[in-house]
């Protein structure tokens, strides 16, 4: 199983990610929304995950922990 990320490396290849998908002016827009707009994680988590299992939300997280 990989390391952990420190948060700096998250904020980093965060950061890397929306550049490279979005652009650097869009990827900024993107953060900026982002930081002005209350976020309300549980309900987002809600939305997200509502009809996942459990097995298939760790399937997800360790598929995409092995493309890296």
């Amino acid at each position: 199983m990989p390391e952990p990320l420190t948060d700096e490396m998250l904020c980093t290849r965060g950061v890397t990610v929306l550049e490279e998908n979005l652009g650097p002016v869009e990827a900024l827009r993107f953060l900026s929304l982002i930081s002005r707009q209350p976020f309300d994680y549980q309900l987002w988590r809600q939305q997200r995950f509502s009809g996942m299992s459990l097995a298939e939300i760790l399937t997800q997280a360790q598929v995409r922990s092995y493309k890296k």
